[in-house]
């Protein structure tokens, strides 16, 4: 019913790129060079500023991080909803800092899809890409030292970025990152059609809202459900870059997750692991503080740093 009923009326939130309470948390980013925006990206809509939320706090210009882990986080919420701020992506970046061991994430809030035309794909990715682009070559963080992360929507951005590095890297300077860590990553969208899924009544997404993402996102796009870049289940690839994927036993994606996950194993140059959430309903890493889930999140946080 809380996703249902916003779902049902359609309204995406406006983003502002005023610092408000996050303070100097908050940074605001601009487009990189054009040249970056190729293939998928390059399109009528074209890159814009973003900005983003650092946890635990913003580093200074110039502040050596060592050999610290900085994590580029993509935040969830179907394309159409959330942001990198505390109230919406405070548990996260508390994770990420608190118990996963990152010397800094970087949640930055991407322009969300709407109906009318707003913000479609590739918007949200454009957007992923500029605060890649962002860490390495204004930040000079190595890549070596970037973890890329995504929960739920931000994961499916994740995947494509990855995909996109793969992709376009060796053209454009784009090393790949250290590795990646998937939190219950969308990568089917169109399926939302949740009818006849085993987990229909153990998790809290409606189809409603499901359909309000992936259409405002890339409906649009006659070849949406075999578009790489946006149903990854449809097309697995290779990468060198380890990964980590996290689904709850209790949610709607999990069949979708373990099936792309195992695709993705069929490839010899792939490195995927997959953890199990016993019982946990959608994506606890980012919502396990509301559903009554801390410890499993703590439990999948502790993976996190394992893994790394």
């Amino acid at each position: 019913m809380v996703l249902d009923i916003p779902s049902r009326i359609g309204i995406t939130q406006t983003l502002s790129l005023e610092s408000g309470k996050e303070g100097d948390q908050f940074q605001v980013i601009n487009p990189a060079d054009p040249r970056f925006y190729k293939g998928p990206l390059a399109s009528e809509i074209k890159p814009a500023a973003v900005g983003g939320t650092w946890y635990p706090r913003r580093p200074r210009a110039g502040a050596n991080l060592g050999a610290g882990i900085v994590t580029l986080h993509l935040h969830g919420g179907a394309f159409v909803t959330g942001n990198g701020r505390i109230d919406h992506s405070g548990f996260v970046g508390k994770n990420w800092a608190e118990e996963c061991g990152a010397a800094a994430a970087f949640v930055p809030q991407y322009r969300l899809s709407g109906y009318a035309g707003q913000n479609p794909f590739p918007a949200a990715l454009q957007d992923s890409l500029t605060a890649h682009v962002f860490l390495l070559h204004e930040l000079g963080i190595p890549a070596h030292q970037i973890v890329l992360s995504g929960n739920s929507a931000g994961g499916n951005l994740a995947v494509a970025l990855l995909r996109y590095i793969e992709e376009f890297g060796h053209v454009l300077g784009l090393p790949t990152p250290r590795c990646a860590v998937l939190l219950s990553p969308w990568v089917s969208p169109f399926d939302y059609d949740v009818a006849g899924n085993p987990n229909q009544a153990l998790d809290y997404l409606p189809k409603s809202f499901l359909c309000w993402g992936a259409e405002t996102y890339a409906g649009h796009l006659p070849d949406a459900r075999a578009n790489p870049y946006i149903t990854p289940l449809a097309a697995p690839f290779a990468t060198p870059v380890p990964m980590l994927v996290s689904v709850g036993t209790a949610e709607i994606f999990h069949g979708a997750v373990t099936n792309w996950v195992e695709k993705m194993k069929e490839l010899p140059e792939n490195s995927v692991e997959l953890y199990n959430e016993n019982g946990a309903s959608h994506d606890t890493f980012y919502s396990g503080n509301l559903i009554g889930f801390d410890e499993s999140a703590r439990v999948v946080a502790a993976k996190i740093r394992e893994f790394l």
